[in-house]
């Protein structure tokens, strides 16, 4: 049976080899410049089916992320279906302008104003801004925020379903999206008022929507968000797993506390909500009790996320919790993702493990990227007493590891392995004096060789990292690659993994991370590939051929930092 990080390497090639190349492929309608809504299980688009906003907002999210993290460069697709979405759904004929979703010929399928859909046009702005700092996306979210916060807002908090209204129920979904909103515009933009926003609605949340004495988040309330008026109230697991992931965010970002809060969430979800396979099933009554125990594949990719929130916010009990995604990870893939071809999913499926969806949505895909992304977040590297976030972009001193922090032996594995280069203490002390960020960028193909397991590197990291702190040389965070094209571990096969230099996915993955100002960073590595990935990331790369680091590393490091406050003015970020 593979082991967690195994799980992890065969989950991003699924991402990276199938299932991204077929969704911009056939799940990418070219004579809209739009995204099919769903596809059969042969792989062909149901182009009959009207296309909602909301999923377009969602693939754009995906196409953004994964062009950040380097894994394919989709600007040019993005530029193009962020064109034909405002072609198609914005429309001045609407009292609120856009439009639900659209037919097969372009025309207005569904005209109502949803809460739903505009939260996830917030979040598809937030990264597209992040790709591309163009206050024009800013100026769209803050005409959608004044919807949402005008026609749109509930009387006490969040927000109702959707004009016209369907019924005079609220339901936790819209606001819960709403608030993921504002964190990833917060992230991106540092705007305070989104951060406020954020707080907000976390207020209205734990004052009001959280029925604490039941421990459950449920799904429908009355115009006063009161649940207990309900019959028959239920609550989803998954939500509660999204909203976990979601208050050790806003927690990062706003320093509020949220612990009570997330312990309320847990402790039911995790009880009656995780069956012993590790799939999130889809609903539990609240008083009740009864459970519909089939299963959606966005309630188990929430649950990894949670995992992965609590072992970032709760440390101590990591590996606690990364027992817990590797059961969620490999239910996920089995129950889900092994499809042929490869790359769709089985969306819904029963107690038994049968397939109850009889397509596959390409809503699903935001929340399979997610889940993958998070887990190789929190799990995939190691970094150091996570510092508070600032939406001030930081530079960053990449270091490769073997040849560079140690003497390069073929392969090192393990403690008595490692001799460190002279003078790497001291400029890791210089380059954190002088306000970088200092990471560790490192090709270890040994893995994939057979020589080491990542858990072993992983430890590896772990150990060297604390040695050096011994000196006070702090290194923010350590990322690897893995894969090779001749891995004897199938897992880590790839032909050409983007994060493998002389690519530049190690680096481009780490200033997503850490918010890393790219253009003032400097990265220092002792082969050719390192400066060649420097090059594709926008660093400049300086190649070190031995003796002593900190003799070569000083002048630039503060030339680099010289160039930057000379050209930076008070006002610029």
């Amino acid at each position: 049976m593979e082991n967690f990080e195994e799980l992890r390497a065969r989950a991003s090639n699924w991402l990276s080899i199938d299932a991204l190349p077929l969704w911009v492929d056939r799940g990418y309608d070219d004579k809209f410049g739009l995204f099919h809504e769903k596809l059969d299980f042969s792989g062909k688009p149901l182009e009959e089916l009207p296309r909602r906003l909301m999923v377009q907002c969602r693939q754009l999210y995906v196409l953004t992320h994964l062009s950040l993290r380097g894994v394919r460069d989709s600007h040019a697709l993005i530029e193009r279906t962020w064109r034909q979405v405002q072609h198609y759904y914005y429309r001045k004929e609407l009292p609120h302008r856009w439009a639900f979703s659209i037919d097969a010929r372009g025309g207005i399928h569904d005209g109502k104003c949803d809460s739903y859909t505009l939260a996830f046009l917030v979040f598809a702005l937030a990264w597209l801004y992040r790709l591309k700092p163009d206050p024009s996306f800013l100026e769209l979210a803050d005409e959608v925020f004044a919807i949402l916060e005008g026609p749109l807002a509930a009387n006490k908090g969040g927000v109702i379903d959707a004009l016209p209204r369907p019924d005079d129920l609220l339901r936790q979904n819209p606001t819960m999206h709403l608030l993921e909103a504002c964190l990833a515009l917060y992230e991106s933009a540092g705007r305070p008022q989104d951060l406020i926003r954020a707080r907000e609605l976390h207020t209205n949340f734990s004052r009001h929507m959280l029925w604490r004495s039941q421990a459950v988040l449920p799904e429908q309330h009355d115009d006063a968000w009161n649940a207990e008026v309900i019959t028959d109230n239920w609550y989803e697991p998954g939500h509660h797993f999204e909203w976990v992931w979601l208050l050790r965010r806003f927690s990062v970002l706003s320093g509020v506390e949220v612990d009570e809060d997330v312990r309320l969430l847990l402790s039911r979800a995790e009880k009656e909500g995780v069956d012993a396979e590790g799939f999130a099933i889809e609903r539990v009554g609240i008083l009740g009790g009864v459970a519909v125990d089939s299963r959606r594949s966005w309630g188990t990719c929430e649950y990894i996320k949670a995992c992965a929130a609590e072992a970032e916010a709760v440390p101590e009990n990591a590996a606690g919790w990364k027992e817990k995604a590797t059961a969620a990870l490999r239910a996920l893939s089995a129950g889900f993702l092994a499809t042929t071809p490869s790359g769709l999913w089985r969306d819904r499926i029963d107690a038994d493990g049968q397939a109850l969806s009889v397509d596959v949505p390409a809503s699903s895909f935001y929340h399979f990227v997610f889940a993958l992304m998070e887990c190789e977040r929190v799990f995939g590297r190691i970094q150091q007493s996570p510092p508070a976030f600032t939406p001030v972009k930081a530079p960053a001193l990449f270091l490769d590891r073997d040849g560079v922090i140690n003497i390069d032996t073929r392969y090192p594995s393990k403690p008595e392995d490692i001799t460190f280069i002279d003078g790497v203490d001291d400029t890791i002390r210089l380059a954190r004096s002088l306000g970088y960020r200092v990471v560790v960028v490192s090709n270890q193909s040994g893995i994939a060789r057979g020589y080491a397991s990542e858990a072993q590197v992983l430890d590896l990291h772990r150990w060297m990292a604390a040695r050096l702190r011994e000196k006070d040389a702090h290194v923010d965070a350590w990322y690897h690659c893995p894969f090779h094209d001749q891995a004897k571990l199938p897992a880590y096969r790839h032909e050409d993994h983007f994060d493998r230099k002389p690519n530049a996915g190690m680096i481009l993955r780490a200033a997503l991370d850490m918010n890393i100002d790219l253009g003032n960073s400097l990265l220092i590595g002792d082969n050719e590939s390192d400066v060649v990935a420097a090059s594709r990331a926008g660093v400049r790369g300086n190649l070190f051929k031995g003796a002593n680091l900190f003799e070569f590393a000083q002048p630039l490091v503060k030339e680099v930092r010289t160039s930057v406050s000379t050209s930076v003015t008070p006002n610029q970020s």
